[in-house]
């Protein structure tokens, strides 16, 4: 701490045994050593006391957390939570609906080229009389013979029976 040596040890205590005497030099070693040892124990109470204050201010803080949070569960409601959520959600989708609104354009006034029908591609013809769907015409069968070569299978007919 000091970085003193032995040979200025030795140094201070001849002095001191020229200043002082060899006669009260004993009783100055002892009124050092107990002035020593009151400043030790006055850093120690008040390191203690120190320390004391800094536990008391955290157990402070702790109670105080602690407090705020008994407060917050004694405030727990879960059914107004529940209806603020659900007023929440609402809020988002309208806000929603009403940036989609903007964000549509608006229809466009009507021309006169707009007013005349469209033609349905499925509507009948004029004149002609409407035409059934392919499924349920019902027309003769070609015969087998004029429109494959002959095969081994059986006529539809049979195949009834």
């Amino acid at each position: 701490m000091f970085d003193i040596g032995w040979t200025e040890i030795m140094v201070i205590v001849c002095v001191m045994i020229i200043v002082v005497g060899p006669k009260d030099l004993p009783r100055m070693l002892r009124t050092i050593g107990q002035t020593l040892g009151k400043a030790r124990r006055l850093s120690r109470e008040f390191q203690s006391t120190f320390n004391d204050a800094i536990r008391e201010a955290e157990k402070q803080a702790d109670i105080s957390d602690m407090k705020a949070e008994v407060e917050a569960a004694a405030n727990f409601n879960p059914l107004q939570d529940l209806k603020k959520s659900i007023e929440d959600d609402k809020a988002v989708a309208t806000v929603g609906n009403k940036a989609a609104a903007a964000s549509t354009p608006p229809p466009a006034a009507k021309s006169a080229d707009s007013t005349a029908p469209v033609p349905d591609p499925n509507a009948p013809t004029s004149g002609a009389s409407p035409a059934k769907p392919a499924e349920k015409i019902s027309s003769p069968a070609p015969s087998a013979s004029a429109t494959s070569p002959k095969t081994s299978e059986p006529a539809v007919e049979d195949k009834k029976s």
